[in-house]
């Protein structure tokens, strides 16, 4: 008898330890990633969001306070009245939407969400017209009261860095990202101060100079995903991320930061962060360059640090001529 409850303790041990971290005196509960649960509500979420052409429906699946960076400029919603009065008058146009979605990348720790995904539209319009157009969504999703809400969507098109001109029909080349052992690290900081060290992260990191101190930003591992403005594909993995800003790294040797927009949501351990940004670059040339561009990023903190492990950066498009916004 003593023996089997011996080896019952044992057994919940060893089941407990698989959760709970020791940190002192207090217990750190491990992040469960990716519960079944919560990646199917999440999906039922983006699905809807892509399929949906009745605003009413599509509304009660934003925060109150979310903000949404849209395709064309200027593009810029905040809060549930803006994003009605942007999305409205574009499903009203619509008399059918259908779509594929090639790729799509979920990371949750049950309380702050992201969704990657590039998705395949093909749209009746209610005068008749027809087009099809692939679209890069990076959605921060937040559990309230049991139901997971956007906070944060960033809607883009890859950019043709020879013509300048969004790429609406870029084929879609679908990536899968491998996810290490331990994507999350447990709650180490307070959401107060997990959003203020986001900003400064964006602050000091939106500034950097040099490949080296920018790729310091991206990981720890590498289960990271980045869309940016000029790649057609998923960036994975911090090698394939250094080899594509290595060139633009080097092209500049100063540069200043202002973020006319940015919000910020964190539980200490998951962070989402979306912003505009105005930067001079001081080129090596001897020339300056202005430039505005848009960002979003899900982040982890690990090790006391935050690092982005899903980001876009995007340009918003002119609706006429599809040329990229890309100045201020």
């Amino acid at each position: 008898m003593k023996a089997s409850r011996f080896l019952a303790f044992t057994a919940a041990l060893a089941v407990a330890s698989a959760t709970v971290t020791v940190v002192g005196a207090k217990a750190v509960r491990q992040p469960v990633f990716n519960a079944k649960a919560d990646v199917a509500a999440i999906k039922q979420v983006e699905e809807i969001l892509a399929t949906e052409i009745d605003i009413d429906k599509v509304m009660p699946l934003y925060a109150d306070n979310a903000v949404v960076l849209d395709l064309f400029s200027p593009g810029i919603f905040q809060g549930k009245a803006q994003i009605r009065a942007g999305f409205a008058p574009q499903l009203a146009a619509i008399k059918s939407i259908a779509k594929t979605t090639p790729e799509m990348t979920v990371a949750t720790n049950g309380r702050f969400g992201c969704a990657a995904s590039q998705i395949a539209y093909q749209t009746v319009m209610k005068d008749g017209t027809t087009f099809a157009m692939n679209v890069r969504v990076l959605d921060a999703l937040k559990k309230v009261d049991g139901k997971w809400l956007v906070v944060q969507q960033h809607l883009s098109f890859p950019v043709d860095p020879a013509t300048l001109t969004a790429q609406t029909s870029a084929p879609i080349q679908p990536r899968t990202l491998a996810w290490s052992a331990h994507p999350l690290a447990p709650v180490s900081t307070t959401p107060a101060n997990g959003k203020a060290q986001i900003r400064e992260w964006m602050d000091v990191g939106g500034a950097s100079v040099g490949l080296e101190k920018l790729m310091n930003y991206y990981g720890p591992g590498d289960d990271t995903l980045l869309y940016d403005a000029f790649s057609p594909k998923a960036l994975i993995g911090k090698q394939e991320i250094a080899d594509f800003y290595g060139p633009i790294m080097g092209s500049y040797n100063g540069i200043s930061l202002t973020m006319p927009l940015f919000a910020v949501d964190s539980d200490g351990s998951f962070g989402v962060q979306i912003d505009t940004q105005h930067l001079t670059l001081n080129m090596k040339d001897g020339t300056k360059r202005n430039v505005a561009l848009r960002q979003s990023d899900c982040m982890r903190r690990v090790g006391g640090k935050w690092y982005s492990f899903m980001e876009m950066v995007s340009y918003p498009a002119d609706a006429k001529t599809m040329k990229a916004q890309m100045a201020y």
